[in-house]
């Protein structure tokens, strides 16, 4: 993929146009003529991200043939509000599974899709640590503040479908509260103990008023429910109060499921998931059960986001704006990545969970580079052989195999005392058993 490939995707995402008038809202205007739009700006912003090394500066002039300075960079950041990024997310993430050619990313019809937070460790500059405090540590003050991320992610894909960052100080449920009515119709929501309570479940319903989507959460074992009708399949219907700080405001009716397993340790587990598919027949509570391990893959989408797009400890902005900033595009980086996925998995005709992202983006960075370097010689015909070769290094080296069970060794972290400080933990290999409890 070229500079002119990587902005038809982008381009694909969020039309040029659409893009344009969002940055005539939200961003300044300017004085005089600038060398760089406010758009141009944004999508080497996004570029950058998906670069093994170098500058903003640099990845940019490669993108778009226009040279600025670092610091004219940095300055014209400063003055792109975070409500401009949020914007883009919200009109450029979309889903991209499709039931003909992906089908296990659905269940019954039913999209796939997880919701989850994360934290980003900032650096210690002056504008940082006045804005943002430090958490206590178990010894001492924490080495870094930290910003929030929740995110809602399809999960057969690893395409983010919403997105939203703030400082930590804000809590996951009140960033999850500004998403719930941007998660795509048609979507069965997997979500973990954070999210299962009533409360929580009572806003995402009300959000999504008349639109079909459903929710599968796991839930405290100390949560209280009425049960009002056993069903055949082990699981049962129960009625939960809504509480507020006045008292109780509403009761929600959903489907109780509880299960017990057996890990790979051999140590037992307890499962307990509410659901809003209320049909036993059609949704079997074993079923469902073994489809929350599905949001496993929200868990690998950020360890992606992390480590293969961002690929270093702390973000590189100096203030808490431009961090802002800098996860918002390594969100939309991720989307492009999203679309190259899906696009080279349906060609190789494999699950797009198959597909490598850290030996794709190895792959696309080179074509990439190569395009860089002889774009402008290369014919139509080379061109074309060009990419077939990238699919055929994709598909020996990006392809990985059926996913095995866990066979490296673990280590738990102990509570402050003499070193070792971490202890070993046999590893197993096998897999969960899992067998239904009848509520």
């Amino acid at each position: 993929m070229s500079s002119a490939e990587f902005l038809s995707v982008m381009n694909r995402m969020i039309p040029e146009e659409q893009l344009r008038t969002l940055c005539e809202y939200y961003a300044p205007r300017p004085r005089s003529a600038r060398k760089l739009s406010s758009e141009q700006l944004i999508s080497g912003l996004v570029f950058h991200q998906l670069q093994a090394g170098g500058t903003l500066a640099d990845h940019s002039a490669q993108l778009h043939g226009i040279r600025m300075s670092d610091s004219a960079y940095a300055q014209r950041r400063q003055h792109l509000p975070v409500e401009l990024f949020e914007q883009i997310m919200d009109q450029a993430l979309r889903p991209l599974a499709d039931p003909r050619h992906q089908p296990e990313c659905f269940f019954e019809g039913y999209r796939l899709v997880g919701i989850d937070g994360t934290q980003w460790s900032v650096s210690n500059t002056p504008a940082i640590v006045s804005a943002l405090p430090k958490a206590a540590s178990r010894r001492m003050q924490a080495a870094f503040a930290k910003l929030r991320l929740v995110s809602v992610v399809e999960l057969g894909t690893h395409a983010p479908l919403a997105a939203l960052a703030a400082p930590v100080s804000e809590s996951e449920q009140a960033l999850a509260e500004k998403l719930w009515g941007k998660i795509p119709e048609y979507s069965l929501l997997i979500a973990d103990r954070l999210f299962g309570t009533a409360a929580t479940l009572w806003q995402a319903l009300s959000a999504w008023q008349n639109r079909d989507i459903t929710v599968l959460v796991r839930i405290r074992d100390n949560l209280k429910a009425e049960v009002k009708q056993r069903l055949s399949d082990g699981s049962a219907l129960v009625e939960v109060p809504v509480r507020e700080e006045g008292g109780v405001i509403a009761h929600l009716q959903v489907r109780e499921i509880r299960a017990s397993g057996v890990a790979l340790n051999g140590k037992r587990f307890k499962l307990r998931l509410w659901t809003t598919l209320l049909d036993p027949k059609r949704y079997p509570a074993d079923t469902l059960a073994r489809h929350y391990a599905e949001r496993w893959e929200h868990e690998l989408y950020y360890r992606e986001l992390k480590l293969d797009v961002r690929s270093a400890p702390i973000l590189a902005s100096h203030t808490v704006e431009t961090a802002l900033q800098e996860i918002a595009a390594l969100v939309l980086a991720s989307a492009v990545l999203a679309h190259l996925r899906v696009r080279a998995a349906q060609e190789l005709k494999v699950p797009p969970s198959r597909m490598s992202f850290f030996k794709l983006i190895l792959a696309t960075q080179q074509l990439w580079t190569t395009f860089a370097l002889m774009g402008q010689i290369l014919t139509a015909a080379q061109r074309q052989h060009a990419f077939e070769q990238y699919m055929d290094t994709v598909r020996h080296t990006a392809v990985l195999p059926e996913r095995r069970d866990r066979s490296c060794p673990r280590v738990l972290r102990q509570p402050v005392s003499s070193w070792p400080r971490k202890t070993n933990q046999k590893s197993h290999t096998g897999s969960v058993k899992i067998k239904l409890v009848r509520v």
